[in-house]
């Protein structure tokens, strides 16, 4: 089966009985949970909203039932105060304080039938004649009676407390000037509203006003509050309101509390229970009818899909389907159209399907060409798509020192994070310029990795798409070829300086030759000529060996390389024509990442140029040890040495030793062997020796799995 047939195939499987008829149910019972609750909603918001109105109008009514109550107590001071405030011999007992008079009438009378927590007796003067209860009570009445000459009466903040108080003028009967001030003022509490049949009242004393806020909202203030507010909170149905003084001040915070009418402690379970049931009554009778509908719907939509499956895998085949599509009977007429619709795209299908078929495989083909070129290519080949690496070869997991599968799926971004890149001239370059510059023509950069050489590379861009999401990145490694290049220049330099002194003598030697001589002065003449040649022979043979070991300078392959088996085979094979003895001291299992043809040239001539310089008699001894991760490959001979200040001069190009007179050679093979270390990670240099000479080639240990 094709990928198509399992596509259309999986599309109609998805089809089945139950999944019409579990959708039909689904939104039947759905649309009615959504009726219910729309309906249930409605109506419990409008219910529990007319019941919480009818007892905020109970509460209001309470306030001010709890407001009537004490107007009462204070018309019943004031009706025992005037009793005294019109009697004409307590009038006169104004004019003229009697104590007798006091004792035996006033302090039975008011102070113990009013139940009062102070009385005050004054004159208009001020003077007071009698006085009972906390001096502050006494001091707040006077001042009072102070402000409101005419008198008051209603309820009051005392220092002692909330009070009802009744301040009236001492005038006699009938009405004469006001001799003086009485005052009464007798404490509230919240059993006197218990007592009148007003329950769950508590007081709050102090000036404070309540506000709204953390669930508090007001409601309209009945008459002698200053403000009224309510709450709903854990079943009850608090009611707050700030009683207002005779002195214009808040006296005292009012506070009742009831079950909430809608949502009370006792009937929280009516509301929750009777609305839940109805709903699940609603919810089985959405889903039987739903259950019913799908059923008699999806059974003939499911045979009609089963015929369609099997006309469709006649199509991808390249069959002749049904002339005219059968339709279930039980179906709507406009599946007949859906029918017609669905013939015509199987016969377009079945007409395609060859054409599809050949192109995938020819699409195949080609993306298995460009595979292949792309992993046998040297060059640093990534394909990127949607702004991640889709396609890498081996060399760019070579180049970014990571394993292939760690590209893929990588951002580019991310793979140059640990990369700097510089131009000709040292200027550090920046990626996303270089990637501009590289569309157009390709971009040379110097690429300074972390554990890795120097590397010149070639970067050129190919966008795939015009927006430049899709575009295939190239980088060419050039450091050989500019290498190289490097190295002919200085041959050339180093060939145009040392040839031209033979070549001088040879052309002299002949002009000499062209005059009359005898036979001794033309046989010198001759070898003086011949020695001339001889030794440009020899500096031909230098050059050809230093164009040949231009290969040292860029190593090709980096492989782990078995440092003490080549250094082994390096000793062997100069043993052969050395007449000093090359004495080995190796430790094992030392492995370098480098070329080994690079490694073993290197070696080479520093062995070689010990046997050079060394003495005939003498004893080369060559070393290797393993120090602080670095592989140190030690040459010592017994030569007569170099002296410290010469010993970084001797890897110079050209350079030789003050003791090299005599000895044939360009001056280039520890040239070479220094470049070869850096080209490795590494270094060379000449070091201190009891006798002789001694170079060392130090280089970095790969690290195994083991490490």
């Amino acid at each position: 089966m094709t990928g198509a047939d399992k596509q259309t195939s999986g599309w109609l499987n998805r089809i089945s009985p139950g999944r019409l008829s579990s959708r039909l149910t689904v939104s039947i019972t759905i649309t009615g949970a959504v009726v219910y609750v729309l309906v249930a909603t409605i109506i419990g918001v409008s219910l529990g909203y007319q019941t919480r109105l009818l007892a905020t109008v109970h509460a209001t009514g309470q306030l001010a039932e709890a407001r009537t109550q004490l107007d009462l107590q204070a018309r019943e001071l004031s009706a025992l105060a005037i009793g005294f405030t019109e009697w004409d011999e307590f009038y006169d007992a104004t004019s003229t304080p009697d104590q007798a008079f006091i004792e035996s009438e006033f302090d039975p009378w008011l102070k113990n039938r009013a139940d009062a927590s102070a009385v005050v007796w004054s004159t208009s003067d001020g003077t007071i004649i009698s006085t009972a209860g906390d001096p502050a009570d006494v001091e707040a009445l006077l001042d009072l009676a102070a402000h409101k000459p005419a008198g008051a009466r209603g309820p009051m903040s005392l220092p002692t407390g909330p009070a009802v108080v009744a301040v009236l003028p001492v005038v006699g009967s009938p009405a004469g000037p006001s001799l003086g001030t009485v005052g009464i003022a007798r404490p509230i509490s919240a059993d006197q509203f218990e007592a009148s049949g007003i329950e769950g009242i508590s007081i709050t004393t102090g000036h404070a006003l309540p506000t709204a806020g953390d669930g508090w909202v007001l409601i309209d203030t009945p008459k002698g509050y200053v403000t009224a507010l309510l709450k709903v909170s854990g079943g009850l149905f608090l009611t707050r309101a700030a009683l207002l003084g005779v002195d214009g001040q808040s006296v005292l915070t009012l506070e009742m509390a009831r079950p909430d009418p809608w949502l009370g402690e006792d009937r929280a379970w009516a509301v929750v229970l009777i609305p839940l049931a109805l709903g699940l009554v609603v919810l089985g009778v959405g889903y039987l009818l739903g259950t019913a509908l799908g059923r008699s719907i999806v059974r003939p939509l499911y045979r009609f899909v089963s015929y369609l499956q099997d006309q469709g895998y006649l199509a991808l085949q390249g069959l002749r389907t049904d002339d005219q599509l059968l339709v279930e009977p039980g179906l709507p007429d406009d599946f007949r159209s859906l029918g017609a619709v669905i013939k015509d795209l199987m016969t377009q299908l079945r007409v395609n399907q060859s054409d599809l078929i050949e192109a995938g495989d020819q699409a195949v083909a080609a993306e298995r060409a460009f595979r292949t070129v792309v992993e046998e290519s040297p060059e640093v080949k990534i394909l990127v798509r949607g702004g991640v690496v889709e396609i890498a070869n081996p060399a760019a997991a070579h180049f970014f020192g990571l394993q292939l599968g760690d590209l893929l799926r990588a951002e580019p971004d991310g793979l140059f994070a640990g990369i700097q890149l510089f131009g000709e001239n040292d200027e550090p370059l920046e990626l996303l310029d270089v990637a501009r510059q590289a569309h157009d023509s390709p971009v040379v950069a110097k690429c300074v990795a972390p554990g890795q050489p120097d590397r010149w590379i070639e970067i050129s861009v190919a966008f795939i798409d015009e927006v430049g999401s899709d575009y295939v990145i190239s980088a060419r490694n050039i450091t050989e070829e500019r290498r190289l290049e490097a190295l002919r220049q200085e041959v050339l330099s180093l060939v145009s300086h040392d040839l031209r002194s033979p070549l001088t003598v040879v052309r002299g030697y002949l002009d000499i030759l062209e005059k009359p001589l005898d036979d001794t002065r033309r046989t010198t003449a001759v070898e003086s000529a011949r020695r001339a040649a001889t030794r440009m022979e020899g500096l031909l043979d230098d050059l050809l060996h230093a164009t040949r070991a231009e290969r040292v300078f860029a190593p090709r392959v980096m492989r782990p390389v078995d440092l003490p088996a080549l250094l082994e085979s390096v000793a062997s094979s100069l043993q052969m024509g050395a007449e000093q003895t090359i004495v080995t001291s190796l430790e094992p299992d030392i492995l370098v990442l480098g070329d080994s043809v690079r490694l073993e040239q290197a070696v080479t001539n520093l062995v070689g140029n010990a046997v050079k310089h060394g003495p005939p008699d003498g004893e080369i001894r060559l070393g290797l040890i393993s120090q602080d991760g670095r592989a140190v490959v030690s040459v010592e001979d017994e030569g007569p040495g170099i002296p410290a200040d010469q010993r970084e001069a001797v890897f110079e190009r050209g350079a030789r030793g003050e003791h090299s007179a005599g000895t044939p050679g360009m001056g280039l093979g520890l040239y070479i062997v220094r470049v070869v270390a850096e080209a490795h990670g590494g270094r060379a240099f000449a070091d201190d020796s009891p006798e002789g000479t001694r170079f060392v080639l130090d280089l970095p240990v790969m690290q195994t799995e083991s490490d």
